[in-house]
């Protein structure tokens, strides 16, 4: 896994609080929860950077707040397995699909 850079990071949480902004100016709009998931991924990002770089207090306060939007992202866990039905494949067929007639005549292709 390639190491994330810090202001790329910063500069994706911002820029995604921005739009998180001006999308929820309109009465009654809420985030999604895959927008909630994003910022998740992000803070919690962010605070790994800043944990390997020895900052640990702004690593946990990062944390705290990734931790804030997994609930609402739906982050209850892994997506479960669930029982699928699929039809029974057909029974095996070969075909034989090679012409034994012999075409002598001209090429009428053109």
């Amino acid at each position: 896994m390639t190491q994330d850079s810090h202001w790329a990071l910063v500069a994706d949480v911002v820029s995604a609080r921005v739009l998180a902004w001006m999308a929820t100016r309109q009465p009654g709009a809420e985030l999604t929860p895959d927008v909630h998931l994003y910022f998740y991924d992000r803070y919690q990002r962010l605070a790994q950077w800043h944990q390997q770089h020895g900052h640990a207090a702004r690593a946990r306060q990062l944390l705290a707040k990734a931790e804030a939007h997994w609930p609402s992202g739906g982050g209850d866990g892994p997506p479960y397995a669930a029982a699928m039905a699929m039809p029974r494949p057909t029974r095996w067929t070969c075909t034989d699909a090679v012409s034994r007639q012999s075409l002598d005549g001209p090429d009428e292709a053109a």
